[in-house]
């Protein structure tokens, strides 16, 4: 699955000039989201030949405002396009005092 797969699912919140970039951001905008995709395996064999693959994306949403509204349109985003949510967990960055929202979903893609 190609990086560019993510980025086209979170498209409407990149047109309302929120950043959403592959594994780093190193701009000043507030909010941002960065993703990662951090496992891939076969998910089910036929005669001896994968016939489909899990994927696992970690998606991230760093900012010092609200963070509930962004994360409810990824959730919609995300799930409208076919990924379910397998985990969430808020923290807090003390460094940069961003508050952090991982989100992680996986999506099964069968070959023909």
């Amino acid at each position: 699955m190609k990086t560019d797969v993510i980025e086209d699912i979170l498209k409407p919140v990149k047109d309302k000039g929120i950043p959403v970039k592959h594994m780093f951001y190193t701009g000043q905008k507030d909010p941002y989201i960065t993703y990662q995709f951090y496992n891939e395996y076969g998910e089910a064999f036929s005669e001896n030949r994968e016939i489909a693959t899990m994927y696992s994306v970690q998606i991230d949403i760093f900012t010092q405002g609200d963070i509930e509204d962004l994360y409810n349109q990824i959730m919609s985003l995300m799930t409208a396009s076919g990924w379910y949510r397998t985990y969430a967990m808020e923290l807090y960055e003390p460094d940069t005092k961003l508050k952090h929202k991982i989100i992680r979903f996986q999506y099964a893609e069968e070959h023909s």
